[in-house]
C-alpha cells in the first residue's frame, strides 16, 4: 500500500541544519506543530496500512521567499527511511526550474514532481513558466502531483487551482501523468471530467471539508458515483492522505468504508500508484 501524498514537515531531522524551516512550515504551509522524531512519521504511515509514502517538498521561493522542505532535505529523508519515495518541487517562475528538476531527479534520485499553484502562485496554463516545467517532467518520465481545489494554507489562492485550467497542459503534454490532489474539492466534477476524458489524468483521495475523512470521502464520491469510479476511473485513482493535515489512517478508513470491490480497492491503495511510480514490484 502506498500513500501518494505526505508532507514531512514535522520530521525533526530535517530541521537540524535549516533554521528557516520552522518559519516556512508555520507562515507558508500554515501548520503550527512541534518537530517530531522520524519514527512518528513512519508510524503514521504504518498505522494506515501503508508500506511506502510519497514525501513532497514545496518550492515557494518567488511567492514567499522560502521552501517548505527542500529537494535536498527530501533526499536526506530517503536516506533515513526506506518508507519515503521522494518527489521534487521547483518554482515555475524561476527560469532555471527545468534544470533544477533534472538535477533533483538525476542527482538525488527523486521520483516525481510536486506543484501547488495556489501556494506557489503561478498560472498552470502559462506557456512561458509552467509549460517548460511540464516538458521537463514529461521528458524525465516522472509523474506530476499537483494540488487543486481549496488550499488550507493561509496564503493559498484557490482561484489559481481550478482543475479545468489544466486542460491546455494536458493536451500539450499527453505523456505526462498528472495526479490531481484532493479530488480538487470543491471542483470535484471538473476533476472527474478531466480524468474521464484524459487517461493521463489521475485523482487522489485526500479530501477533507466536512467533519471526518470518511464523511468527506463519502459525500464527495456520492457526487461522482461509485459506479463511475468502478467503471471508468478504476485505473486513475490513488490513495493519498495529505499528512500531517490529515491522519493517513482516517483517510484509509474512509476508503475502506466505501464498500468497493476488493480488486478496485487494491488498485486505489497500491497498484495504480505503483504503476505511476514505475515500481518493479508492487508493494503489498
Amino acid at each position: 500500500m502506498i500513500d501518494f501524498h505526505t508532507h514531512p514537515v514535522q520530521v525533526a531531522d530535517l530541521f537540524d541544519d535549516d533554521p528557516t524551516l520552522t518559519r516556512a512550515v508555520q507562515d507558508v504551509f500554515g501548520l503550527w506543530m512541534s518537530p517530531q522524531p522520524l519514527r512518528t512519521y513512519e508510524l503514521h504511515i504504518e498505522e494506515a496500512g501503508a508500506d511506502k509514502a510519497v514525501a513532497v517538498p514545496l518550492d515557494c521561493t518567488t511567492a514567499h521567499g522560502m521552501t517548505v522542505v527542500s529537494n535536498a532535505q527530501i533526499a536526506r529523508l530517503m536516506e533515513l527511511t526506506d518508507k519515503a519515495i521522494g518527489f521534487a518541487s521547483v518554482d515555475p517562475r524561476d527560469p532555471g526550474a527545468p534544470q533544477r528538476l533534472e538535477h533533483a531527479v538525476s542527482e538525488y534520485g527523486l521520483k516525481g514532481l510536486k506543484l501547488d499553484p495556489a501556494l506557489q502562485q503561478f498560472d498552470v496554463a502559462d506557456p512561458d513558466t509552467a509549460f517548460p516545467v511540464y516538458q521537463a517532467a514529461q521528458e524525465l518520465g516522472i509523474p506530476l502531483l499537483i494540488d487543486c481545489g481549496l488550499s488550507w494554507a493561509p496564503k493559498g489562492r484557490a482561484e489559481l487551482a481550478r482543475p479545468l485550467a489544466l486542460e491546455p497542459a494536458i493536451h500539450a503534454f499527453p505523456e505526462l501523468q498528472i495526479v490531481i490532489s484532493h479530488f480538487a474539492w470543491p471542483w470535484i466534477e471538473e476533476a472527474v471530467a478531466l480524468a474521464v476524458k484524459h487517461r493521463n489524468v489521475h485523482l487522489e483521495t485526500s479530501i477533507l471539508y466536512s467533519g471526518t475523512p470518511p464523511e468527506s470521502l463519502r459525500h464527495a464520491l456520492d457526487r461522482v458515483g461509485l459506479d463511475l469510479l468502478d467503471r471508468s476511473l478504476h485505473a486513475q485513482v490513488v490513495f493519498g492522505s495529505d499528512y500531517p493535515r490529515v491522519d493517513p489512517k482516517r483517510v484509509a478508513d474512509g476508503v475502506r468504508r466505501l464498500g468497493l470491490r476488493p480488486a478496485l480497492e487494491r488498485k486505489i491503495f497500491n497498484d495504480n500508484a505503483a504503476r505511476l511510480l514505475r515500481l518493479e514490484v508492487a508493494v503489498a
